[in-house]
């Protein structure tokens, strides 16, 4: 299926004919003309098929809204606002003109709504998708997560929908969450030897096999099946931590040595401070949650305060977070939270020690908030290294 698009995308760009035969079908499918239908439906299938492997893989839960979800209310879109008297035609094209928004050559900028042949597009989709979001499933926020590339668009169709009436703003936040380009370690666009853009099934399952070979060296006792699921949890949480580490915005260079490393700002490392923790629990013979229960922390030692005094600071991190869309915050929180874990482990006696129920509840604090932290990064910790 992948070679056919390539195949059919050269073609559409050298044959004018088959251009024009696409475009048409492309108005079939939305009119819901029944060869055309079954040809997509085939398509949709094989499709769906590969993503939900991907998707699995990545632990994603999704609510499906594809593109052809809103097929239906594109005609009622363009009837709407021409109800309203926002269209105007620009060569046979229905189209709305945004204040302020100009091409190169000075000219107003249109968002086409319907072409001159009649068929719809992504402007027209993403109206209905802002209308159905806002008004059916009452969003009190939208976030959209596309490449940099799409940033004109959105800022186009934002006040368009608000124009519109489709989005109050003053009950539905809307963001646009943009993103960079991942390099490889040529710092050209990450791409295969072949020169072929990487597909991320291939991405994914080549973290597992590095993973993989990382857990046999360290962990000898492990099962097959034991050593399959650790190395899909490290592959897998490897590969998200290294993304979602880095400022969204600006390009990264990929790397599954480093994004593997037990040392830096790893997934690895964050895991390992956290196994490292579940080791001293395990030493501990007296009932931990009684002593959570009952004790109140006492902070002296200067690593202990640097400790407690970070773990404060977790809910002004998510409250950041939460604003801004920047995961790289609570990522580098995570960094430095296990860092200074450790220091603290160096630093300070835990088991035996005169203060071993103070330092086991800081313990548990730390273990708590890396956990949590990791379910909303969505990695899955491992329980040995």
């Amino acid at each position: 299926l992948s070679n056919w698009y390539k195949e059919a995308n050269k073609l559409f760009d050298e044959d004018s004919n088959f251009k024009k035969e696409s475009q048409l079908e492309v108005i079939n499918l939305q009119s819901y003309e029944k060869e055309a239908m079954n040809a997509w439906t085939i398509i949709y299938d094989i499709s769906r098929k590969a993503f939900s492997e991907i998707y699995n893989l990545l632990d994603i839960k999704l609510n499906e809204r594809g593109e052809s979800f809103y097929n239906k209310d594109l005609p009622n879109i363009v009837k709407d606002l021409e109800e309203k008297k926002i269209i105007e035609i620009s060569d046979g094209a229905k189209c709305v003109f945004i204040e302020g928004f100009k091409n190169r050559e000075g000219k107003p900028l249109p968002v086409m709504v319907q072409k001159s042949d009649g068929g719809f597009n992504y402007d027209t989709t993403d109206i209905a998708a802002f209308k159905h979001r806002s008004q059916v499933e009452k969003a009190n926020r939208i976030i959209i997560v596309t490449d940099a590339g799409q940033s004109l668009h959105f800022q186009m169709i934002y006040p368009l929908v608000v124009k519109a009436g489709y989005l109050d703003p003053n009950k539905t936040k809307f963001d646009h969450v943009t993103f960079g380009v991942v390099l490889g370690e040529d710092k050209k666009k990450f791409k295969t030897r072949s020169g072929e853009t990487t597909k991320l099934i291939d991405l994914l399952f080549r973290a597992v096999d590095h993973a993989k070979k990382i857990l046999k060296d360290r962990l000898k006792d492990l099962t097959n099946e034991e050593l399959e699921e650790y190395a899909i949890n490290l592959g897998i949480s490897a590969i998200k931590y290294a993304d979602l580490s880095n400022h969204r915005s600006k390009d990264y260079i990929f790397s599954y040595d480093r994004m593997l490393s037990l040392e830096g700002n790893t997934a690895a490392f964050l895991f390992y401070s956290y196994v490292r923790i579940l080791s001293i629990k395990r030493k501990i013979k007296s009932d931990i949650k009684e002593i959570i229960k009952n004790f109140k922390i006492e902070l002296q030692h200067p690593s202990e305060i640097s400790l407690g005094l970070h773990l404060a600071r977790f809910a002004e991190i998510l409250e950041q977070m939460e604003k801004d869309l920047l995961p790289n915050r609570l990522c580098d929180y995570l960094y430095d939270l296990a860092t200074k874990f450790n220091i603290f482990f160096r630093d300070c006696q835990v088991i035996n020690s005169l203060e071993q129920n103070e330092r086991i509840v800081l313990c548990q604090l730390t273990e708590s908030v890396l956990k949590t932290g990791f379910d909303i990064l969505g990695l899955k910790p491992l329980d040995k290294m």
